[in-house]
């Protein structure tokens, strides 16, 4: 018996990466992101440490996105 998965993320109709959370685990996972960055911008000792904080969030996020995310399907934007 086959069991349908069910993806976090929905993949962007065009152009790469994925678009809002579909599930309460992708919500979850996009406010953790978010309040990496927050906490990174109000609470860092300076620039690079702040820079740091908001990189290390969002490639935190990254694997999770890919893992349960849509598969990309590597459609392109049309030429404007």
């Amino acid at each position: 018996m086959a069991v349908e998965r069910k993806y976090w993320f929905k993949a962007k109709e065009s152009g790469l990466g994925w678009s809002l959370p579909l599930t309460w685990q992708g919500w979850v996972v996009y406010a953790a992101m978010f309040a990496g960055v927050g906490y990174a911008l109000a609470f860092g000792a300076n620039v690079g440490v702040k820079i740091l904080g908001v990189w290390g969030s969002v490639l935190a996020c990254l694997p999770v996105c890919w893992l349960f995310g849509e598969p990309l399907s590597g459609k392109r934007s049309p030429p404007r």
